[in-house]
């Protein structure tokens, strides 16, 4: 019963569209002077200890890598060098889009970075091409979903703290299902390209103009190389990692492309830090949160409601999919990852469901909440690039969720898909 009025109070301040942190820290402040006493100390210590975390010092540091990797010349070598790759196949800019995501996604690990800024630029060539604004919109939220399953991922980093499993697993374990979402993704656009008569550029590229565009944008491609093999040899930590990727982008940027200055670089670090600020925030409200619902015994409840109602996995990793699908819809990705993991740990546990298969598969799922009415983040955001109204968006982007989901399901039912690579490369 107490449980159930946690959070209860929880679902009427989020209707209320009270900030996510402050609904998190009413409720529990409800719970500790109403329901169950609990010293006010208590809660700070929890707070606090909450992100006392190391893997937690890459947050900020793979946001500011993300910001330097974003400017000027950086993006427009990878579009480049994509666009020689699968501009001549029919709808060439929308392959493009995705491949584009997909290489930055190695460098940053950020939705709303690859949709602020190379996926931008992309979506405006698109919609210039006469691709339709709807689906060149539709497409932008699409492909930035592909930014935290490629690693680096913040959001697996969040959730290897919570569930205490190895980063480096779910960062090595990511980087086929990324490929998989990619290849949905284009297989997705050739069937509209088809049906709608997209263009495409008049001819293929040649090795030797592939080779020039490669040469060309060497330098940002090899950014992910540095940052997952770093990982896989065993030469950094991935929170070591977020270092090395700092100081990287900064070379590049800075020395070689020559598109930044030092000046340019102050508002980049202000922002990463006001980025993280929030992340650790939320995160703090939600351990607190989460405390007091394991203190309502709520995960050992789940488990054994869904113990009772099945003994099959996969009828499990449906339920589980499906309500975090719905939390995705009205909850804060970081909020979900902070506030619900904890609780399925017991169900993943007695249903012996591999900690690093869920991770990769519930990263993408609270993702996909990034597209998804009514507090979908990725929504508005498109809305203010575009002039849109958020239910034109809504529509846009309503189309992609079908290959986003049949992701979902591919990673979900075949776990190998996840776990053959960190297998290979850890042991």
């Amino acid at each position: 019963m107490n449980a159930l009025l946690l959070l209860g109070s929880l679902m009427i301040f989020m209707a209320l569209r009270v900030p996510v942190v402050f609904s998190l820290l009413l409720s529990s402040l409800i719970y500790v002077l109403f329901i169950k006493p609990v010293p006010i100390i208590v809660l700070a210590h929890r707070m606090v200890w909450s992100v006392e975390s190391f893997p937690l010092l890459s947050l900020p540091l793979f946001i500011l890598a993300a910001d330097i990797m974003n400017s000027g010349r950086v993006s427009d070598e990878m579009f480049r060098f994509a666009r020689r790759l699968v501009g001549h196949i029919r709808g060439g800019l929308g392959h493009v889009h995705v491949v584009v995501s997909m290489i930055f996604a190695g460098m940053s690990g950020s939705m709303s970075a690859d949709m602020a800024g190379p996926g931008k630029v992309v979506m405006n060539m698109m919609i210039s091409n006469g691709y339709g604004k709807p689906f060149s919109v539709g497409l932008t939220g699409a492909t930035s979903i592909i930014g935290p399953i490629i690693p680096p991922s913040i959001q697996m980093i969040l959730y290897g703290m919570i569930a205490e499993q190895s980063v480096g697993r779910l960062f090595v374990g990511g980087f086929i299902p990324g490929v998989i979402m990619g290849i949905f993704l284009m297989g997705w656009v050739y069937v509209f390209a088809l049906k709608r008569n997209y263009p495409r550029d008049p001819r293929r590229a040649s090795l030797l103009e592939i080779w020039e565009s490669f040469r060309r944008s060497f330098w940002a491609l090899i950014t992910p190389v540095i940052i997952i093999g770093g990982i896989i040899f065993g030469i950094f930590t991935p929170t070591e990692a977020a270092v090395v990727a700092v100081v990287w982008a900064f070379i590049v940027a800075v020395f070689i492309y020559k598109t930044l200055g030092l000046k340019d670089i102050v508002p980049m670090i202000i922002n990463s830090v006001t980025t993280t600020a929030l992340i650790l925030v939320i995160m703090g409200a939600a351990s607190v949160f989460g405390w007091l619902m394991t203190m309502e015994n709520v995960p050992v409840l789940l488990r054994d409601l869904v113990v009772g109602a099945t003994d099959k996995q996969w009828v499990v990793l449906l339920l589980l999919n499906v309500a975090f699908l719905i939390l995705g819809c009205f909850f804060d990705i970081s909020a979900i990852v902070l506030v619900f993991t904890p609780m399925v740990i017991p169900i993943l546990k007695a249903y012996q469901i591999d900690m690093i298969h869920w991770g990769v598969a519930q990263t993408l799922n609270v993702c996909i909440g990034f597209l998804t009415p009514p507090f979908g983040v990725g929504l508005f955001i498109l809305s203010d690039m575009t002039g849109m109204t958020v239910a034109q968006v809504t529509r846009a982007c309503a189309p992609f969720l079908i290959p986003l989901i049949a992701s979902l399901l591919t990673i979900t039912y075949l776990p190998e898909v996840v776990l053959w690579l960190p297998r290979i490369v850890f042991g």
